[in-house]
């Protein structure tokens, strides 16, 4: 099957977006789909090179790249940031839907895309992340307008903000994890070792890693246990690892700052148990499917998370430990117990949280006809 991915992402990138379409395109790569991904130079950083895009990603597998040159002004213009970048995505969709008209299946994260695409009549998915008031009237009139246009909710709480029910166009499928590179291993570790992977920050602000710093430091969990910290940026590892200095129990805690995947997938084989971590905003508390939960599943460690919504509908979240972020008695209570608890799960319960296993869903969607399908059931 021929299929195009489309995305204004800037390529290539190591956020949580870059590494979740890299793991996708890998997979779909190996479901024997001849794969393009389509993105535009819209970055500093953004490369036309495939083989850099491989390296950066540790991919052999085969796909190709129509970079398209970005000659509009985000990223130029330093004000009304904002509306040029709305703007910008505007015009780009438009013109890149309509020169791959012709084609017929297209995946992609864009919501602009998606409706150019779905005005064109393609068979589509777009899979939703978050959402906005013009997001949300440009998926229903895209579902409205053409009936092979489907959309791919990340988890059932975004599905409910959107206003719209499960049925032969609408979605739900939750986030995955690479298991060619996240593996479950034998622990066998004088200290029991606990971690946070991710970025640290989130729309620029802490996202409660300094907290959990302190109540690390301030309790008895630095005497018997390690913390690691994977992530960047790398000016903030060192403001933490500053601030981090004159505190007890700071010889237990290990920062790595940003490292490529294989180096986080081997600190996680390490670690006893992974911690998720949100501050008080919508799209962390609802709009949210956190990579790092699968990758810490995937790696066999147990999980503690701050106690919102999005957490509590999370697959096996009966597994998991909650505290309340603002409580150092809490958080430590869950670690102690996640760490004593027996917990663990089957090997035929992860296969499905692997993104092959999601890859194979997508491409069961882009095959049927829309009247045949049934409601997901993730």
């Amino acid at each position: 099957m021929e299929l195009f991915y489309i995305t204004y992402q800037a390529i290539p990138s190591t956020t949580a977006h870059g590494v979740h379409t890299f793991s996708l395109i890998k997979n779909f790569s190996k479901q024997n789909t001849d794969l393009t991904l389509v993105y535009p130079l819209r970055d500093k950083t953004s490369s036309d090179d495939i083989n850099v895009i491989k390296e950066k990603f540790d991919l052999s597998e085969n796909f190709k790249i129509h970079p398209t040159k970005h000659y509009l002004p985000f990223g130029t213009v330093k004000v009304f940031r904002r509306f040029i970048y709305l703007f910008s995505h505007i015009l780009w969709s438009f013109f890149v839907s309509k020169k791959y008209k012709n084609k017929k299946n297209f995946f992609t994260l864009s919501d602009w895309v998606f409706y150019f695409l779905s005005r064109h009549k393609k068979n589509v998915i777009f899979e939703c992340h978050n959402l906005t008031s013009i997001r949300i009237k440009l998926i229903k009139k895209s579902l409205k307008i053409n009936k092979e246009s489907k959309v791919i909710f990340i988890n059932d709480l975004i599905r409910e903000d959107s206003g719209l029910q499960k049925g032969p166009q609408v979605y739900v499928l939750e986030s995955g994890y690479d298991d060619d590179i996240f593996n479950v291993s034998l622990k066998n570790n004088k200290k029991q070792k606990i971690v946070f992977s991710g970025n640290l920050l989130r729309f620029e602000k802490d996202r409660g890693v300094k907290k959990i710093l302190d109540y690390f430091c301030n309790s008895s969990l630095s005497k018997n246990l390690e913390l690691h910290i994977v992530g960047g940026p790398n000016e903030y590892v060192e403001q933490l690892r500053n601030l981090t200095a004159s505190k007890n129990g700071q010889e237990s805690v290990i920062f790595y700052g940003h490292v490529n995947r294989k180096k986080v997938a081997e600190v996680l084989s390490q670690c006893d148990l992974g911690i998720m971590v949100n501050n008080n905003t919508t799209h962390s508390e609802r709009h949210t499917s956190p990579l790092k939960y699968f990758e810490y599943l995937g790696s066999g460690l147990k999980v503690v998370a701050t106690d919102v919504e999005a957490h509590r509908i999370l697959p096996f979240n009966q597994y998991i430990q909650f505290f309340a972020l603002d409580d150092i008695d809490s958080f430590e209570n869950a670690i102690n117990t996640a760490l004593s608890s027996s917990n663990e799960l089957d090997s035929k319960d992860l296969i499905k949280l692997t993104n092959k296993y999601r890859v194979e869903q997508l491409i069961n969607l882009l095959k049927a006809r829309p009247e045949g399908l049934e409601p997901s059931t993730p």
